[in-house]
């Protein structure tokens, strides 16, 4: 059960083509290998719709295409059609036609097997073009292809196999460089995490290739808090994937089927209508149900689905029935010497013709390697038909072939699973101990958690279970706990990893120190402050002396610190992790602690500190994970610098490196977002846009998730898209304040963009209690405080128009604490305009990020607007729609051209009267003169005799419908007599 396809590729010494694999007596050959497919009734329009994907594709313009459908609707019936019609299309054209490359997804019987479908993709690549040919299409990483098949590549405990999701789209893609490619994922519903990540990697791959995806899923079996339900969802939001969904049979297509399956049998003159309509009814529009049913008509009616989908398997002899038991124990599908195992010499006899009478029955389907059931469903069923005795003695059988076999990790956790079935909790127990703590370096998330949490079931149910597993409850605790973490399953990833403190033995502090560590790089995850008392904690446990293992703790604490804006005892806590890792020659903490000192000196405006950074470039030496730390942060120290061109330099440079070296998504993901920050600041809007929408949806729930989530969400706002960029903003508003609460970067940029959020609502009291962090400084640095308060100064202009007693001077006061910072001109200047007391022509001129100049000018114009200057009104704000049209700036865009018709200055104008009059409802004009009036919410209420609230909720309808973002900008258009 380790593979869905041939295990020849797998096995084959990487350089050389796989030999046949040999046939077992009882498979001579003889046996057919397909039964007759049924006919194909009622599906023209989901055909089409593949047969459409494929046609785009193959014009270079690939996608994905997710066909859902409940158990035995015919999903992958549909599929096998439309890939049997491009055989015939190429056929008929003189044409290869199209690579497949088809997986199937498996369960183990209690969680996903893991890498089951990605295993036969590259079985059927490996197949189509040999192993040399493979690898040199995957690219610089295929080692990470060595643990779907160590004898395709040597597996090394170093290999970062989080690229594998990355790898195999990269050789999807590079195959398709050469013909179209189709790849089939069967079977979601049964996905492990790496499988997930893969099918969405392919689908923002495939946009631009002739690479068609087509994955198929039980949806009757993806509840609510399925975790294939967030892939689908984020797919189909970012218009990335066509839902296909295949829908019973209606009564007229039913009827068809059943007719022309029973015609099949030769008995359809003998069959009565009354009998035929009982099958119609009976088969509820499922074509499995119908197929079955049409096998018996005539016979006695099953009384329930399980006697429907055990009909076939009652008729079969006793020989045959114990090799569908046999088949049905090995999971979804049961190779050759698997089989072999699970028999034992004396089961071979009877074997060759109970195998052929299963197939003849329709009950298996055999291929080139092994035995499967013609339906899911149908394994199912016969799986549950296992007496007690039998089954403990065939999964045990299963386990310790799959032992013996290649031990690679998905052996190792089809092992567990079988040795748990056969209720042998030692051997369960042990091979679970060894799926979690080898699931980090192998990237299955999901098999880890599940696997972990039987391993802790079972820990009391082994007699000297320390003895059989070789390490203690607590060290298990931290693994689980490990695995949670990267399952994102943060709170209970905490308690496990609190329980392993508080049980780690007294005799091991260094072991005790390990404990206390994970326990804060989890806590730091969920963005609680109490990971530094922990780092504190192990650091006693440790001597002085133990420069290896303090280090490394030492680092962290003073990432902390760096992160939360305690510059100085970062400084000082990097400057201890430093003598410690070069006391114990450690070359990679030493470079990541003189990166770490450096950015925190300069976060206190020490700019003399990129010297120290450049030499923490020099100490990693080949080291990529020191390397990657480098580049991450030289690129965004120039970006806080405003050296927006020499921050995309660096950054891309860091990512070139990535990519030449396979690095992880992960890492690179940490670069190219430095490459689209760049990018937003210099005006390639457009382009960042794109790369976010590609790239945050595959992002863990972490830190740097928060990071990018934030950036993408501040973009989409800007770029005009507003109602989206506040549902963002309201779904992840908990998360990214709690994440604030530790890390300076995020609580700033939170702060700001949620600020901005509030205005253009018109919830003045939220943007308010948002920009107050503005005048803390020790929360912000200098760099951060600068942007927060040039958002600060929009706000107090807005609170002071709608008559709101606000206190500018702890704001003044905090601007004139920044003047080290190189960027302070412009947001000094940026600060003053917003609130009246400078020029917004100076910030136009200014050198800053690209929308501070379109923005400036609508400001500008809008001014000049509302004392009445109308024509140097009009050419401010043209001019602002068109360098926010430069940009993709669409949210200044469309309120420059909002104010030019509202006053009727649009050249072109529509005319008919005033804008406000034709956008507005009769309540809402009623406000807007009440605005115009100067008057504040509640005396808009009071006047009208409605809430406060409801007042609220008209002004922003106001600012929304004129495309305005003050109530000032709003007054001015009421005022507009159109000339």
């Amino acid at each position: 059960m380790t593979s869905t396809r041939p295990a020849s590729p797998t096995d084959a010494p990487a350089g050389q083509a796989a030999a046949a694999t040999p046939r077992a007596a009882w498979h001579d050959g003889d046996v057919p290998t397909l039964s007759a497919p049924s006919p194909l009734i009622g599906r023209a329009a989901e055909l089409d719709s593949l047969r459409e994907a494929f046609t785009n594709a193959r014009a270079g313009s690939g996608g994905v295409v997710v066909v859902g459908g409940e158990a035995g609707i015919g999903k992958t019936r549909l599929v096998a059609e439309f890939l049997a019609g491009l055989s015939r299309d190429a056929g008929d054209a003189g044409e290869a036609g199209p690579l497949v490359l088809h997986g199937q997804c498996a369960d183990s019987g209690s969680g996903p097997l893991p890498y089951a479908a990605l295993t036969g993709v590259l079985a059927d690549a490996v197949d189509a073009l040999g192993p040399e040919a493979t690898l040199e299409a995957a690219g610089p990483a295929a080692d990470a292809l060595g643990v779907l098949a160590p004898g395709l590549v040597d597996v090394r405990r170093d290999v970062d196999t989080g690229r594998l999701p990355e790898v195999l789209a990269d050789l999807a893609c590079a195959l398709a460089v050469a013909r179209p490619v189709v790849v089939v994922l069967e079977d979601l519903h049964w996905s492990d995490d790496v499988t997930r990540t893969v099918v969405a990697r392919l689908a923002r791959s495939a946009p631009r290739t002739t690479l068609l995806v087509v994955a198929t899923f039980r949806s009757d079996d993806v509840g609510r808090r399925h975790p294939l339900r967030t892939t689908l969802a984020e797919l189909e939001r970012s218009r990335l994937a066509t839902r296909v969904d295949v829908p019973r049979l209606d009564a007229d297509d039913a009827t068809r089927l059943v007719a022309a399956l029973v015609a099949t049998t030769g008995r359809a003159p003998d069959v009565p209508g009354t009998v035929l309509a009982q099958l119609v009814e009976r088969a509820q529009g499922v074509p499995f149900y119908a197929e079955e049913l049409a096998e018996f008509a005539g016979d006695a009616m099953p009384d329930s689905l399980r006697d429907l989908l055990l009909l076939r398997y009652s008729s079969l002899s006793d020989a045959a029935r114990t090799f569908c038991r046999t088949v049905a124990a090995a999971g979804q599908r049961a190779p050759h010497e698997l089989l072999v195992a699970m028999l034992g010499v004396a089961g071979l006899d009877d074997a060759e013709s109970a195998a052929r009478e299963a197939v003849e029955a329709h009950v298996l389907v055999a291929d080139a390697d092994g035995y499967r059931f013609r339906h899911a469903l149908m394994q199912e069923a016969v799986d549950d038909e296992l007496l007690p005795g039998e089954a403990r003695r065939l999964h045990a059988a299963c386990a310790r072939a799959l032992e013996e076999a290649g031990r690679t990790f998905a052996d190792v956790a089809a092992a567990a699973d079988h040795w748990w079935r056969a209720r042998v909790p030692d051997r369960a127990l042990a091979s679970a101990v060894e799926v979690v703590t080898t699931a980090e370096a192998d990237g299955s998330t999901s098999t880890a958690v599940v696997v972990g949490e039987r391993a802790l079931e079972l820990w009391d149910l082994v007699p000297e279970p320390e003895r059989v597993v070789g390490l203690h409850h607590a060290a298990l605790l931290r693994h689980v706990a490990v695995a949670l973490q990267d399952a994102a399953q943060i709170d209970r990833a905490a308690g496990l990893a609190r329980e392993a403190v508080d049980e780690w033995p007294a005799d091991d502090p260094a072991g005790q120190a390990r404990a206390l560590s994970t326990l804060a790089h989890i806590l730091g995850k969920a963005g609680d402050a109490g990971s530094d008392g922990l780092l504190d904690e192990a650091l006693a446990l440790l001597p002085v002396e133990d420069h290896a293992g303090r280090a490394p703790l030492l680092r962290l604490k003073a990432r902390n610190a760096m992160m939360d804006h305690r510059d100085d005892e970062a400084v000082a806590v990097a400057g201890m992790a430093l003598d410690a890792a070069r006391a114990a020659g450690d070359a990679q903490n030493v470079s990541l602690a003189l990166n770490l000192r450096a950015m925190s000196r300069l976060n206190g405006g020490d700019l003399d500190a990129l010297a120290e950074l450049d030499t923490s470039r020099e100490a990693a030496g080949d080291d990529w994970r020191a390397q990657c730390h480098y580049y991450t942060n030289a690129s965004d120290s120039r970006l806080k610098l405003g050296r927006y061109v020499e921050a995309e330099r660096l950054a891309e440079q860091g990512a070139t490196i990535a990519r030449s070296l396979g690095a992880g998504w992960a890492t690179r993901a940490m670069l190219e977002g430095n490459v689209a920050e760049a990018w937003i600041e210099v005006g390639r809007w457009p382009d960042a846009e794109a790369w976010y929408e590609r790239s945050v949806p595959l992002i863990d729930p972490s830190d740097y998730a928060v990071y990018l989530g934030e950036r993408w969400t501040w973009l989409t706002m800007w770029r005009g898209d507003v109602d989206r960029a506040q549902a963002i903003a309201r779904a992840r508003r908990a998360t990214w304040l709690r994440f604030g609460r530790v890390e300076e970067q995020i609580r700033a940029r939170v702060a700001g963009t949620l600020a901005e959020l509030a205005l253009l609502r018109d919830d003045l009291d939220d943007a308010l209690d948002l920009i107050s962090i503005a005048t803390d400084r020790r929360a912000l640095s200098p760099f951060y405080r600068l942007t927060t308060l040039a958002v600060a100064a929009r706000v107090l202009d807005r609170a002071r128009a709608a008559g709101r007693p606000v206190d500018v001077a702890p704001y003044r006061d905090a601007l004139a604490s920044c003047t080290v910072w190189p960027t302070y001109p412009t947001w000094a200047a940026l600060f003053a305009a917003e609130l009246g007391d400078g020029s917004w022509e100076a910030v136009a001129s200014a050198d800053g990020p690209a929308h501070l100049r379109p923005y400036a000018l609508y400001r500008d114009g809008a001014s000049l607007l509302a004392a009445g200057d109308r024509a140097t009104a009009r050419e401010r704000l043209d001019a602002a729609a068109q360098a926010a049209d430069a940009i993709g700036c669409g949210l200044v865009a469309a309120q420059a051209r909002a104010l030019l018709d509202g006053a009727g200055l649009a050249r072109g104008g529509r005319g008919g009267g005033r804008a406000v009059d034709r956008a507005l409802t009769e309540r809402e004009r009623q406000v807007l003169d009440l605005v115009a009036e100067g008057l504040t919410n509640g005396q808009i209420a009071e006047r009208l005799f409605i809430s406060r609230k409801t007042a609220s909720v008209h002004v922003s309808a106001i600012l929304r419908k004129l495309g305005v973002s003050s109530r000032t900008e709003a007054a001015v258009v009421a005022r507009s007599d159109p000339s």
